[in-house]
């Protein structure tokens, strides 16, 4: 289980990670060779990279490819394979980076679940039909369509009261969790077992073995019965940072404690190491003058910013890298991770056409479509491939694609869904800018691809209006070159060609 930001991981066993990894590169380079423990007690030649799945093949995060071949993957605390991972976790990677940092070899990853238990309210549409917040133990948490993985179930329409979830995400700098990813686990109270981290507060021993204490809004009931890792029931303190696993009581407001376990923060304190990427939110902490971001003190004084001119601030979902100076990441780039998600001005729902694993690039709708590091891929058909991976995309697939454009009839993919459609049935939709327009012949092309409008076609501003051809292209009319518009064929005949408009309507950009 991952904690807030400030101690984010320390719960990992890092002493025996880094003890692998040292003997693993000692045994292949001997004393002085490349990977050899460095004069000031740190390491080279290795690093660590934290942050969210976005796809397979073995696994992509922060834009790296990492290699899992001979990597230990560890979940919840137990041994597990690559097939247990999924997009949208928040990992911790531990291994070597292959020249120009594109790529690399990892020795050990880790991942645990930020939070568990059960929904504890009705969720709240903060954002309507993109944004809502609840609360699981008392710890707000916050999801939205964009950038939340819903799984074993869940979506973000159906989340209920009682639903008993499994969070992961970046805690921000209120404490709120901003959850990547959310599996549907069971239901309360049938479901009663849950995890959560915090500091111990109002501890009251009633015995040498036994007593209660605050966690959050949480009373927790321990026991001689209670197993306690790094620390004894004798040593609890107040301000004690632990992670309580346990059975939740009907009430829901009281936990009895299984398992207590002592989180050590400051891990890499004092470590130096080549390289260092970490995505997550940057918060106030007493390690860095700036900020920390998953729990790793951050200095931006050397850095370079993107978007050019971004200055990070507490609160601000970035990704920052760079070498690890006397455990402190000394950034040499600092990346807003809310840019991308501003830029966004293209949907495609269709099917593909053609598909070239090896450039990672693909056809759909005449639009050429590529991934990156950083593109998040997932399966939502019927085949429920957990895995799923670009490699395995194939003509005829239907896909929803989330993007950027990046010339008239070329798209950076930010997400990449596979779904069931049926011709026949299904829609067919392409939204983005309008590149080529002709008021006197009412005709436009959106990506570089000249639009079907007939006298069925359907005419809407940005405020939703119906609107007739003549007032959609008079001049001055509705439509403008570089406008956002979406296009639906609805029920099409085919899923791969463009074959009738049936509506186009005019986005509100923000």
């Amino acid at each position: 289980m991952m904690m807030n930001s400030d101690a984010a991981w320390a719960d990992f066993d890092w002493a025996r990670s880094m003890c692998l990894a040292l003997i693993l590169m000692l045994t292949a380079c001997g004393p002085g060779g490349e990977g050899s423990i460095a004069d000031n007690g740190g390491m080279s030649g290795t690093g660590i990279s934290q942050g969210v799945i976005s796809s397979f093949g073995s696994i992509f995060v922060n834009g790296v490819q990492w290699d899992l071949s001979s990597a230990r993957v560890e979940i919840d605390g137990a041994s597990a394979t690559e097939s247990d991972l999924r997009v949208g976790m928040v990992v911790r990677i531990e291994g070597n980076f292959e020249s120009g940092n594109l790529s690399g070899t990892a020795l050990e990853i880790a991942f645990e679940n930020l939070i568990e238990g059960p929904v504890e309210n009705t969720p709240v549409e903060t954002v309507p039909a993109t944004e809502k917040v609840f609360s699981i133990l008392g710890q707000v948490v916050r999801v939205n369509t964009s950038s939340t993985v819903f799984d074993g179930g869940s979506s973000f329409g159906n989340i209920a009261e009682d639903d008993v979830l499994e969070i992961t995400g970046f805690e921000d700098a209120s404490g709120e969790i901003v959850a990547t990813r959310v599996a549907l686990r069971g239901v309360f109270p049938e479901d009663d077992e849950v995890e959560r981290i915090d500091m111990i507060a109002n501890l009251v021993p009633t015995s040498a073995s036994e007593g209660v204490f605050d966690l959050g809004t949480v009373m927790v009931n321990y026991s001689a019965a209670t197993d306690f890792v790094g620390v004894s029931s004798s040593q609890l303190a107040n301000g004690d940072r632990v992670e309580v696993e346990g059975i939740l009581r009907a009430s829901g407001a009281e936990i009895d404690a299984t398992q207590v376990e002592f989180i050590e923060g400051g891990e890499l304190e004092g470590l130096n190491l080549e390289r260092v990427e970490v995505e997550g939110v940057a918060v106030a902490c007493s390690t860095s003058s700036e900020f920390c971001v998953g729990g790793i003190p951050v200095d931006t004084s050397m850095a370079t910013f993107e978007p050019s001119g971004f200055v990070p601030m507490i609160g601000d979902e970035i990704e920052a890298e760079g070498p690890l100076v006397n455990g402190v990441l000394v950034a040499s780039e600092v990346e807003s991770e809310d840019d991308d998600g501003d830029e966004e001005n293209v949907k495609i729902e269709a099917a593909v056409s053609s598909v070239d694993g090896v450039a990672r690039t693909l056809v759909i709708l005449g639009v050429t479509v590529s991934a990156d590091g950083d593109t998040q891929i997932e399966d939502d058909s019927s085949a429920d491939d957990e895995n799923f991976m670009f490699g395995e995309i194939m003509p005829g697939d239907f896909l929803v694609i989330e993007g950027i454009s990046t010339g008239v009839a070329s798209v950076l993919a930010l997400d990449i869904e596979r779904e069931d459609a049926t011709a026949g049935d299904d829609d067919l939709v392409i939204e983005g800018p309008v590149t080529a327009l002709d008021r006197a012949l009412s005709s436009l092309s959106v990506l570089g691809q000249t639009l079907p409008l007939d006298a069925g076609t359907l005419y809407f501003d940005d405020d939703e209006n119906s609107r007739s051809e003549e007032e959609f292209f008079r001049t001055p009319g509705d439509i403008m070159l570089g406008d956002l518009v979406e296009v639906v064929d609805e029920s099409a005949s085919s899923l791969s060609v463009l074959n009738e408009v049936d509506e186009i309507e005019i986005q509100e950009e923000d």
